[in-house]
C-alpha cells in the first residue's frame, strides 16, 4: 500500500554465516604396520565416507574399516561426502531484527508505508489492512513482514555466507502474500541473477516455497541478496520466512601405508616320505639374503634356530612341525611345514626253494627237475593292521599274495613248474606305505638223461642212431661196449651219437652195453649216471 510520505532508511547490520568447511579427518596421515596385520581406520567430519585404494577394506561406506596389510600397500584414501542443510543467520527470525543487511527502512509497529518492513508474528499488528498470519515454522513465531518498495529492485535481505568453494547450494525460503497482487523477489550473487524472480504466492494467507541453487565461488563468501522487483503500488505486500541452505560437498584424505620389514615364508609344502629313515633340507625362498630369525619346530622334539633346517628322521611314524620367522621390526609370520612321513620296511628272513634232491654248489642251489618244487617266503611280523603284499619273480613267471597281515608270518606256493634254465627268483615284500624289501635266490638243474633200449643203423634215417635224451647238460660222456667188454665208442659230446659203426665198418646186430655220465656247471663232480644194455637191431 502507498504511504503519504516515503522513509528510505538503510539498516547497516551486515552478517557473515560461516558455513560447514566439509573437510574429511582421517585418524593419522601414515600408518605403520607388518604385513598382515590389522589396520583400522577411521575419519571424521562428513556425514559419509568411501574408502578406496586396497582390496582388503572391511567396509568401503563405514567411518571405521580395517585393512589387512599386503606387501604391495601403500596407501588408503577416503572421500568424505556431506549433505548439509544450515538455517541462514536468525534465517527464521527468531532473534528479530538482526543478523541480515537490507536497504528497506525498519518499523518494529507499523509498514503502512512502502518500502518498510518489521520483524514479528502477525502482520495486523503493523498494517491494520492485512490479516494476522503466523509465522512458517510454528505459527506464533517472528517472520519478516514486508510492505514492498515501488522503487523495484531495492535489497530486501542480504548476507555473506562461507562454504566450501565450488559447491553447488540450494537456497530455500518461504514467502506468504498478505495483499494482491503478489510481490517478486530475484535472488542475486554478487550481482549475478539465480534463475528468475520468484513471486510470492497468488493466494493470501498461503505459505510457499521457494528454491534456486548457485555456486559458490572459490573465495567461498557468497553475497546473497533477495532484491524486490516489483514497483507494484498496490498490493506487493508479503512475509519471509526460514531462509536456509542446503548443499552437498567432498573431500580427501590419504593414508599413507608403510609396511614394515616382513618376514614372509615360502617353502616347498609337497610331502615328504622315505622309507625307515628321512632326511630333508628346507627353506625360505623369500628370505635369499638370511635377514630373518628363525624357529623350526619338529614334532620329535627337535627345534632349530638356522635360517636352512636340514634333518633326519630315524623312527617310523608320522612327523608335524611349523616354522617362525621374525624381522629386525618385529614383524613374523608361521607356516606349517610340509607332512612327513617315516614308513618301515618289512623285512624276509628266508626264501626256500626246494625238492627232494635239492644240493647247493656256491651261491646256487640246484634243483632236480622231476621232483615236486615248493617255494616258501618268511618274514617277520610286525605290529600293523595295514595289508602288505608279496610278490615272487621267477624267470618269465611270477605269483602274488596281496593280503598278509602285520601278524602273518610265511606265504608259500606249490607244487610250482619252473623254467629248467638257470635263473634267479627274487620275492619282494611291499608294505602298504610302498616299502619294499627283496631277497633273491639263484637256481639250476641237475642234468636229466633218458636212454632208448635200441636202434636201428641200416640207413632208414628212422632211428639210425643211439640217440640220449638229455637237459642242463654240459658233458655227457658216452662208453658203448661189446658182448666181450672191447669198447666200441667212446664221446663226451652231448650231441654226437653212436651210428653203429665201429672202426667205419657196420657192427654185428645184437646186445651192447652203455655206461653214459651226464654233468653240468653245478653237479660239482657229482655226474648223472647210468648203465644199461642197447640192442642193435638191422
Amino acid at each position: 500500500m502507498r504511504n503519504a510520505s516515503p522513509i528510505f532508511l538503510l539498516f547497516l547490520l551486515f552478517g557473515v554465516v560461516k558455513g560447514q568447511n566439509c573437510a574429511v579427518n582421517a585418524n593419522a596421515d601414515t600408518l605403520t604396520a607388518c604385513v598382515g596385520d590389522t589396520i583400522f581406520l577411521s575419519a571424521n567430519g562428513t556425514s559419509e565416507y568411501q574408502w578406496s585404494h586396497d582390496a582388503t577394506l572391511s567396509c568401503d561406506t563405514c567411518a571405521s574399516p580395517y585393512i589387512i596389510l599386503t606387501d604391495t600397500a601403500s596407501y588408503v584414501v577416503v572421500k568424505g561426502i556431506s549433505q548439509t542443510s544450515q538455517m541462514a543467520t536468525n534465517g527464521n527470525f527468531s532473534n528479530g531484527n538482526t543478523g541480515f543487511l537490507t536497504a528497506y527502512t525498519y518499523n518494529a509497529t507499523s509498514i503502512w508505508n512502502e518500502g518498510t518492513y518489521a520483524v514479528g508474528p502477525n502482520p495486523n499488528a503493523v498494517h491494520p489492512n492485512f490479516s494476522s498470519w503466523g509465522d512458517h515454522t510454528t505459527g506464533t513465531g517472528n517472520y519478516m513482514l514486508v510492505n514492498g518498495s515501488t522503487g523495484g529492485n531495492k535489497i530486501l535481505w542480504r548476507q555473506i555466507v562461507s562454504f566450501p568453494p565450488g559447491v553447488q547450494v540450494t537456497m530455500r525460503w518461504w514467502m506468504l502474500t498478505f495483499v494482491t497482487p503478489a510481490g517478486s523477489v530475484q535472488l542475486k550473487l554478487s550481482g549475478s541473477n539465480i534463475g528468475n524472480a520468484a513471486s510470492t504466492p497468488n493466494s493470501t494467507g498461503v505459505w510457499a516455497q521457494t528454491t534456486r541453487t548457485f555456486t559458490v565461488p572459490a573465495s567461498g563468501n557468497a553475497t546473497i541478496n533477495l532484491v524486490t522487483t516489483s514497483a507494484a503500488l498496490s498490493g506487493n505486500d508479503f512475509g519471509i520466512d526460514d531462509i536456509s541452505f542446503q548443499y552437498t560437498c567432498e573431500s580427501y584424505d590419504t593414508v599413507w601405508i608403510a609396511p614394515k620389514s616382513d618376514a614372509q615364508i615360502l617353502i616347498d609344502t609337497t610331502a615328504l616320505f622315505a622309507c625307515d629313515s628321512l632326511c630333508f633340507t628346507l627353506d625360505n625362498a623369500l628370505d635369499s639374503l638370511g635377514l630373518l630369525s628363525y624357529q623350526w619346530v619338529l614334532s620329535d622334539g627337535t627345534v632349530d634356530t638356522s635360517s636352512t633346517f636340514t634333518h633326519c628322521l630315524v623312527d617310523s611314524g608320522n612327523y608335524s612341525g611349523y616354522l617362525l620367522t621374525s624381522s629386525s621390526e618385529g614383524c613374523t609370520d608361521s607356516v606349517v611345514l610340509p607332512s612327513m612321513r617315516v614308513g618301515y620296511t618289512r623285512r624276509i628272513d628266508s626264501l626256500v626253494i626246494a625238492n627232494d634232491g635239492s644240493g647247493y654248489s656256491g651261491i646256487v642251489q640246484v634243483l632236480n627237475t622231476d621232483e615236486t618244487i615248493g617255494i616258501n617266503v618268511h618274514y617277520e611280523t610286525v605290529n600293523s593292521n595295514s595289508l602288505d603284499s608279496i610278490f615272487i619273480s621267477a624267470g618269465s613267471q611270477s605269483w602274488s599274495n596281496g593280503a598278509i597281515t602285520g601278524s602273518h608270518l610265511m606265504t608259500g606256493w606249490g607244487p610250482v613248474v619252473l623254467d629248467s634254465e638257470p635263473q634267479t627268483i627274487c620275492a619282494y615284500l611291499y608294505t602298504a606305505d610302498g616299502c619294499v624289501d627283496s631277497l633273491c635266490r639263484q637256481i639250476a638243474f641237475y642234468p636229466t638223461i633218458a636212454v632208448p633200449n635200441f636202434f636201428t643203423p641200416n640207413g632208414d634215417m628212422i632211428n639210425d642212431v643211439l640217440e640220449i635224451q638229455s637237459t642242463n647238460t654240459d658233458r655227457l660222456l658216452q662208453r658203448i661196449y661189446n658182448r666181450w667188454g672191447q669198447l666200441v665208442f667212446e664221446t663226451e659230446q652231448p650231441d654226437l651219437f653212436w651210428d653203429g659203426k665201429v672202426n667205419g665198418k657196420a657192427a654185428a646186430a645184437g646186445v651192447y652195453f652203455l655206461e653214459v655220465e651226464a654233468s653240468n656247471l653245478y653237479t660239482s663232480g657229482r655226474p648223472i649216471m647210468q648203465r644199461k644194455a642197447i640192442h642193435l637191431i638191422k
